[in-house]
């Protein structure tokens, strides 16, 4: 067995690189030649005026994993990270009430600037010496790995050639996050549909959905019911076209509750076909909720979703209906706390979200009959409302051949949904607790997906303005991102224009904080006009440093 064996079959290193990126618009070179040393690089650095220099400096982790034929003494080697620098641009930064005229400069991954007049030229300097102790660590995105080794000593110099993007006076903003889909039931024919869903045509249909989302300008979607981890790996290897995906796994339910999906003929879970596929779980006492948890995290889960109430779609308990114990809601929120995340519960009345939130629950999915002294509590405790709007407050929802039908027991419950929720839009504006953007679709694809994610946009702006939206879905979907803490996939900011951020970024031909018919929303629904995938106005999509979509060169 030769020594380069083990370097063949796996090798894991930690990698950690200092890197320092130097520009400057001085006429005299600052450019070391290859093989420099460390001290004629310093010693030119010296040359550049206090104005004209920007020195940077990240201390980056990443880890190697990799099959290699050469031997030890290659990994020293590696090719700069690709530089792309926005200029000309108008940066919406997803907390600032207004458009900032600012450049951004991405290196790799991630935002590396955000400044004025960012010069255009420079050099790229990384420390390199022995290897450092060996670990394994998650990276999040990319198609392979790179080696890069730890040291003080031997130093190498790289030539940048940013790639330059004039936005010719256009938004730059954070990728937009939907923070409550279900890529996996996006087929046809509601419950049915799902029931008779085999596996492999739910994931197409979960894949078709997952581009869909993306070219629309989600960078980040969070899913509230269905197996996405999978779907999720196969997007971070750089396998397929997608958005990060943040996913509960199953949804947890009581027997007879909002996400028990048997029909009454089905006497046994594992007839459903969406019990076997991971859609969702049945625990009926603590101990179950536990296990039930503990499933979801063995399947990828990166933080949990219980089911308090029934639901407009669901004949299994009225919506007003309360829904699991305090010992069994506690037992899930311990359970994921071990992991260092938080668990979500859909419901909808006022006094069972105040019983969640005393309970520990973070994150409470529609919510729309809260009142004023719970949202306040909600604001006190730093958890999240993640709503859906159009559904109950847009009228087109009485055209619906389902919910506008009066012989469904449905059109009953959106009736009691569109008087219930009268208060809600005022509370949210008082108050201003966490509030994040919420679609919810179900059972629906394609065309009419695209009209609903559109209307979605459009009404959460009438009705919230369009910064508390853009806030929604950008920033504060990040924050909502990051509770996950020690179960989170992409630990650097989402939703944020800002350095050491994720550079997912779209390039907006108009300004979202005054039309957000930019963004794709439209006043109309159901009888909108059909449109081609991706919105024409989002010029440019990147993600994770990588541009998917350019229309503009």
């Amino acid at each position: 067995m030769d020594q380069n064996y083990f370097i063949r079959s796996a090798m894991i290193v930690h990698v950690s690189a200092r890197i320092a990126i130097v520009f400057c618009t001085d006429k005299r070179s600052t450019t070391a030649k290859p093989g420099a040393s460390k001290k004629t690089i310093e010693k030119r650095f010296k040359h550049m005026t206090r104005k004209h220099r920007i020195a940077l400096n990240v201390h980056t982790t990443l880890v190697a994993i990799a099959f290699a034929v050469a031997p030890c003494s290659s990994f020293a080697q590696q090719e700069a990270p690709s530089v792309t620098l926005f200029k000309n641009v108008m940066v919406f930064d997803g907390t600032t009430n207004g458009l900032l005229d600012l450049d951004v400069l991405v290196v790799g991954n991630k935002i590396h600037t955000v400044a004025e007049d960012i010069p255009e030229a420079g050099t790229w300097e990384v420390d390199a010496g022995p290897s450092g102790p060996l670990y394994s660590q998650i990276h999040s995105g990319g198609s392979g790995y790179t080696f890069f080794v730890e040291g003080e000593e031997g130093t190498q110099t790289v030539e940048l050639a940013p790639n330059i993007i004039d936005g010719g006076g256009r938004t730059l903003m954070p990728g937009m996050i939907d923070s409550h889909t279900h890529l996996n039931l996006s087929m046809d024919n509601g419950r049915p549909g799902m029931e008779m869903a085999r596996w492999d045509y739910m994931a197409a249909h979960a894949s078709s959905a997952a581009l869909e989302w993306f070219y629309d300008g989600f960078t980040t979607v969070r899913d509230m019911g269905g197996m996405a981890d999978g779907l999720r790996r196969v997007i971070d290897k750089g396998l397929m076209e997608g958005p990060r995906i943040y996913s509960v796994a199953g949804m947890i339910s009581q027997t007879a509750g909002h996400g028990d999906l048997m029909f009454e003929s089905q006497t046994d879970p594992l007839q459903s076909s969406t019990f076997r596929n991971g859609i969702y779980h049945l625990a009926n006492s603590p101990d179950e909720v536990r296990a039930a948890v503990r499933k979801n995290f063995n399947a990828g889960a990166t933080h949990m979703k219980i089911m308090m109430a029934g639901g407009v779609a669901s004949n299994k308990g009225p919506f007003d209906a309360s829904q699991y114990t305090d010992a069994e809601i506690t037992a899930a929120v311990e359970e994921a706390a071990t992991r260092g995340t938080y668990v979500a519960a859909h419901l909808y009345l006022d006094k069972a979200i105040r019983r969640a939130l005393d309970l520990g629950v973070m994150s409470i999915e529609h919510g729309q009959f809260m009142q004023e002294e719970t949202a306040m509590l909600m604001k006190e405790k730093g958890a999240f409302i993640s709503p859906y709007i159009a559904a109950v407050m847009s009228e087109d929802i009485l055209t619906h051949p389902v919910y506008g039908n009066p012989k469904t027991f449905e059109y009953a419950r959106t009736l009691m949904m569109k008087e219930g929720t009268k208060n809600f839009a005022e509370v949210i504006r008082k108050v201003q607790p966490n509030i994040v953007f919420s679609i919810d679709i179900v059972s629906t694809n394609g065309m009419a997906a695209r009209h609903h994610r559109d209307h979605e946009k459009w009404i959460f702006a009438d009705t919230f303005g369009n910064y508390a939206t853009l806030k929604a879905m950008t920033s504060t979907g990040g924050k909502l991102a990051a509770l996950t803490g020690g179960s989170n996939p992409y630990p650097a900011p989402l939703g944020v224009i800002e350095e050491g951020a994720y550079a997912d970024i779209l390039l907006i031909d108009g300004n979202p904080l005054e039309d957000i018919t930019v963004l794709g929303g439209n006043p109309k629904w159901f009888n909108a006009e059909p449109r081609t995938r991706g919105i024409e106005t989002i010029n440019l999509i990147m993600k994770d440093g990588v541009i998917y979509k350019n229309t503009l060169n």
